[in-house]
């Protein structure tokens, strides 16, 4: 059972956490452009890159979209490998390469030929079950299955078992949480607050699930909406529920203000720091329960 005030305790950090915490996020990036095909474009690198820490991730999207330029869906349009690979140069996020972001730019070229948008490509595959309820992690599959299709790589550059390569790109919900692929769809899919973009219709909302990582897995553990040991997709699945008690039909609108907890407040850094706003939910002498 979730600790007593939980729910109000969720809402004040939401409401603390806003635009002006933006430039903490790596979806500060999209939301430099107007067109809604750049923002598309550069929604999926940015979310593409969102692993580690905050800053490093801030710090390499400058990069690339230096590398991309004003347009991104333009630059991706007329992208030829030979002509713009090389001005990445060392270009290295933690185990993604330039060549990995080259063979990315490939991919959402063919996309975009094939279907003019990367919506009308994952529109195509959503999977509905009982009751017309999107199976998320079913429509996720099928968008991979169907992007990885347009990688272009020759057989002796595919990727090896000993590094995560462009898939890594692609993360798959049958073996792991897919965090980034569903933070790409909580900024596309959300109306525009400010925050998120607003800039599909093929889900709604209420469709998306939590965007999983480290912390908010952490944060899921500690308020009790899950029991799970590792963050997978059925975790993040325990926490989109537990934030549907707060609202069914936009439950994920609190990703963005939770997140802030660890990036902007400093939750957690050290066991013996002080325990932030829903971690004090659990026991309020300073000192962490383990979850």
């Amino acid at each position: 059972m979730a600790p007593r005030g939980w729910e109000d305790a969720v809402e004040r950090v939401y409401r603390r956490h806003g635009p002006g915490s933006l430039d903490s996020d790596p979806l500060q990036f999209p939301r430099r452009f107007r067109r809604a095909d750049d923002r598309e474009i550069a929604a999926f690198f940015a979310a593409s890159l969102s692993y580690g820490n905050a800053r490093a991730v801030c710090s390499s999207l400058e990069r690339v979209f230096a590398w991309t330029g004003p347009h991104p869906a333009r630059f991706v349009r007329k992208f030829e490998p030979e002509r713009e690979g090389s001005a990445l140069g060392g270009f290295r996020h933690r185990w993604s390469s330039a060549a990995d972001l080259v063979r990315l730019a490939v991919m959402l070229r063919g996309v975009l030929e094939q279907h003019g948008t990367v919506e009308t490509l994952f529109g195509r595959g959503i999977v509905r079950g009982s009751g017309g309820r999107v199976d998320l992690a079913a429509s996720i599959g099928r968008f991979r299955r169907a992007a990885l299709a347009y990688d272009e790589a020759p057989a002796a550059d595919a990727d090896d078992a000993s590094r995560p390569g462009a898939r890594y790109f692609f993360p798959d919900p049958l073996t792991s949480a897919a965090k980034r692929t569903t933070m790409f769809l909580r900024w596309v899919v959300r109306p525009d607050d400010g925050l998120d973009l607003g800039l599909w219709d093929c889900l709604h909302p209420r469709d998306l699930v939590a965007p999983l990582d480290t912390h908010m897995f952490l944060i899921a553990r500690r308020l009790r909406l899950t029991r799970r040991k590792t963050p997978a997709w059925r975790a993040a699945l325990d926490l989109t529920r537990g934030l549907r008690r707060l609202d069914p039909e936009d439950p994920v609108k609190y990703d963005f203000a939770l997140s802030r907890l660890g990036i902007v407040e400093g939750c957690p850094r050290h066991r013996r720091s002080e325990p932030c706003e829903l971690c004090g939910l659990l026991g309020r002498t300073g000192r962490r329960r383990r979850p």
